[in-house]
């Protein structure tokens, strides 16, 4: 881990001060990678009492600031507390706590906080604080990604995500000469390109057409944004664009995603990662589908195997984030389902999480509690009927209601063809549904998903 041979250092990038060998910004930085690393690699017995300690920390805080904490704690002590005894955390509870007391750090303390909400995946965005620290773990901890799986600093980094609001023209670019932070002056890296999009549906060719101007080199994106322009576009021009590893992140890559990425040798890992907590795991080299727990920022519950996808027993997610004391999260349910061991088949020695399943949400749900994923495609759709965008709901457990945006009606061959082929997809005992509208009412989320089980 201590070989630096296979990084590329600018000439220059040592300091040139007396008695002194790195200057005081990267060397902080690269300190605190470091610390990320020995946490996260070292020894697991160290490594899970720094862990405890940094709970007991956590919990000795909410009982001291927090109303709402207190009474889920009760009156036992902090050094007491066995995380599996405390209460699960809800989407509700966190909007009770956060609403009636806001954040629990104080101007004193030494943090600035500021508020955050959830993209409203799951239906209407989730409020909370952040506390400064929490934003310049998240960068350092990404960045130690790179660290720890030994990649090549030198090779560009393309991000791709959605815009919050709209941007001129649907598509806005940000570019600078590395995405290496405070390490620039250390390290020779490859140039940073930011793609934002708004309604990717109407702008896909313009944010193909920039993927295509320069080498990707990192392809960070979202596993629904590569899906979505995969259902209007052959992916081997991210081949051709010299693309060397796809980072998704925010949720779990199909398994027909990976296999059109397989097949273009792109290397595809995923990271785990929320709004609420930050990183989550990161996907194993070595191991598809396997994530390394990121223990410096969270301890990782699976509760509840009663979940049953594809013939799989799944729990709930449950995370503890170990550094929020802006607005806490003890044993909070993501509403996501996956298994978890102790150790990883490729001998890393931390909590494993395997078959991340993702949103219960994102998932069709069966009377006898089975769940089964979604497969339906756009570019099918395409095919049956033609309009600007698209949401599918499952409002009961017999009915789907499917609505095309820029229609103000359907024919009934349209609507005979879509039924057809949505029954056909989730199964013959579903009524479904289906509505025209100019333009689709898409509440307050910020993402636009195709399909929300709404049960």
């Amino acid at each position: 881990m201590f070989d630096f041979s296979g990084y590329r250092l600018r000439n220059r990038g040592f300091s040139e001060k007396p008695m002194t060998f790195l200057d005081a910004e990267p060397r902080t930085l690269l300190s605190a990678i470091t610390e990320i690393a020995l946490i996260e690699t070292g020894s697991r017995s160290a490594r899970e009492h720094w862990q405890q300690i940094q709970l007991r920390n956590l919990v000795k805080h909410v009982t001291q600031r927090s109303a709402f904490w207190r009474s889920r704690i009760g009156s036992r002590k902090a050094s007491d507390i066995d995380l599996a005894s405390l209460p699960i955390l809800t989407r509700q509870d966190l909007r009770t706590q956060v609403a009636s007391e806001g954040p629990l750090l104080r101007p004193a303390d030494g943090f600035t906080t500021k508020a955050h909400s959830t993209s409203g995946s799951s239906g209407v965005p989730v409020q909370f604080f952040l506390s400064d620290f929490n934003g310049n773990y998240n960068g350092i901890r990404s960045l130690a990604q790179f660290f720890l799986d030994g990649l090549d600093l030198s090779l560009n980094r393309t991000q791709v995500r959605p815009a919050a609001d709209p941007v001129t023209g649907g598509v806005s670019v940000v570019k600078a000469e590395s995405w290496l932070g405070s390490l620039h002056p250390l390290f020779k890296s490859g140039k940073n390109k930011h793609i934002a999009y708004f309604r990717l549906q109407e702008v896909c060719n313009k944010v193909v057409l920039e993927l295509k101007k320069d080498d990707v080199g990192y392809l960070v994106a979202m596993p629904s944004t590569i899906e979505r322009i995969s259902d209007s576009f052959d992916l081997s021009f991210l081949k051709a664009a010299n693309t060397t590893i796809w980072i998704a992140n925010s949720s779990s890559v199909t398994q027909s995603v990976r296999k059109v990425f397989a097949d273009l040798a792109i290397p595809v890992r995923a990271n785990y990662s929320s709004e609420e907590v930050g990183m989550i795991g990161a996907e194993c080299s070595k191991f598809a589908g396997y994530y390394h727990v990121a223990t410096s920022n969270v301890i990782v519950e699976v509760v509840d195997h009663k979940m049953e996808v594809d013939g799989m027993n799944l729990g709930k997610v449950l995370v503890t984030h170990l550094h929020s004391y802006a607005t806490p999260f003890i044993r909070y349910d993501l509403d996501d389902l996956a298994c978890l061991e102790a150790k990883c088949p490729c001998g890393h020695n931390g909590p494993t999480i395997y078959n991340l399943y993702g949103r219960v949400s994102s998932a069709i749900k069966h009377r006898d509690g089975r769940m089964s994923p979604v497969s339906i495609r756009l570019r099918t759709l395409k095919t049956l009927v033609d309009f600007t965008e698209y949401r599918i709901r499952q409002t009961a457990y017999d009915k789907i209601v499917i609505e095309f945006g820029g229609r103000s009606e359907l024919k009934p061959q349209e609507i005979a063809a879509v039924s057809g082929y949505l029954q056909e997809s989730a199964g013959p005992e579903f009524d479904i549904e289906i509505k025209a509208s100019k333009e689709i009412d898409w509440g307050q989320s910020r993402k636009r998903l195709p399909f929300l089980c709404e049960i």
